[in-house]
């Protein structure tokens, strides 16, 4: 005898629809806070007033939100002539964005040093980063790119992919690359750099450099103000007449201006020509052959450490296309290149 077996049969309640992830996304950003900045320590700054980021999320794998605000004006950071905030307060941020990631998320201790191999930004939408009446909100979308395989707990690999948006408008896109290690593989670095360079200069010496500010070809600093003893952001010198040797037609070459005692480009200690420091040269550099125009793309790539007991020879040369191709050297060695655009 066969049996039968009865089911009932409930009605099944459609699913309710999941919001798009990009709608999640796009709430965790208005979410984010500029009330407060975030510790200092996270970000590798001795002062709270050099400290912009205040906030952060995470909005999937492998993907933040960052918040940032930028101010309207700066000691090292001034409005452009064209109004927009300045193109360096951007990497600063793109910068601190990537240490502070690192440490929040990527368990990276503090202590560690943070070694970049490589940053660019690039400016889409200029009118977005217009100085209006109050700082800047701004807001970086970052992307972590990170070697497949397990992780080293001494080293520490990465790539930051950003999306600058003012307002919920994209207006920069930038990247960082970066190597992480401990305190003893760092100190066996330098050991090397110095060795294959020249010795360490003593703590607190300023080393290079003339001590008055020129005043640049066109007149004004790379700044758009009048270069003088009243800004010390002007960091490239002219090359001393001694030194004066044939360069190929259109190549322009300077000195860079290191003062360890700076409380902006050596804003802490540190052992070496800061990256930050090279990057305002390139800055400067390409803004000199460019004729004075603001920068709004600069993609740099960083060799090996510059010692500060030997002079940084900055040059620049345009290219066909417009753009301006940078290098930092010392000693024969190559510090670090750029390709920046001026417009």
């Amino acid at each position: 005898m066969s049996i039968g077996v009865l089911q009932t049969v409930l009605p099944v309640e459609a699913p309710t629809p999941v919001e798009p992830l990009e709608s999640l996304v796009r709430e965790a950003k208005e979410g984010l806070s500029f009330d407060r900045t975030i510790s200092r320590r996270f970000v590798h700054r001795a002062s709270v007033t050099e400290v912009f980021l205040t906030d952060a999320a995470v909005a999937g794998a492998d993907r933040f939100l960052v918040g940032a605000q930028l101010p309207r004006n700066h000691a090292l950071y001034r409005p452009e002539t064209t109004g927009q905030c300045d193109f360096m307060l951007l990497v600063e941020t793109v910068r601190q964005a990537g240490i502070f990631l690192s440490h929040r998320y990527h368990d990276v201790p503090l202590g560690h040093h943070f070694i970049f191999k490589a940053l660019s930004l690039r400016i889409s939408d200029p009118a977005a980063l217009r100085v209006g009446c109050g700082p800047l909100a701004v807001v970086l979308d970052v992307k972590v790119v990170t070697p497949a395989g397990g992780r080293n707990p001494r080293r520490f690999d990465a790539r930051f992919d950003m999306v600058i948006e003012v307002g919920g408008r994209e207006c920069a896109r930038a990247s960082a690359g970066v190597v992480v290690i401990d305190g003893v593989r760092y100190g066996r670095l330098r050991q090397r750099g110095r060795a294959a360079g020249t010795a360490a200069a003593p703590p607190g010496t300023s080393t290079y450099g003339t001590s008055t500010y020129e005043t640049s070809p066109y007149g004004t600093s790379a700044h758009g103000t009048a270069a003088g003893a009243d800004d010390d952001r002007y960091v490239l010198r002219p090359v001393p007449a001694a030194e004066e040797r044939t360069r190929p037609a259109g190549v322009r070459e300077w000195r860079l201006h290191v003062d360890p005692a700076h409380p902006g480009y050596f804003e802490h200690p540190s052992d070496h020509v800061p990256g930050m420091l090279l990057l305002e040269a390139f800055r400067q550099a390409a803004r000199e052959t460019a004729g004075g125009a603001a920068l709004t793309t600069l993609d740099a790539d960083f060799a090996v450490f510059g010692e500060l007991a030997e002079a940084v020879v900055v040059e620049a040369a345009p290219t066909e296309d417009g753009r301006v191709r940078l290098s930092a050297t010392q000693g024969g060695r190559v510090l670090a290149t750029a390709v920046a655009r001026c417009a």
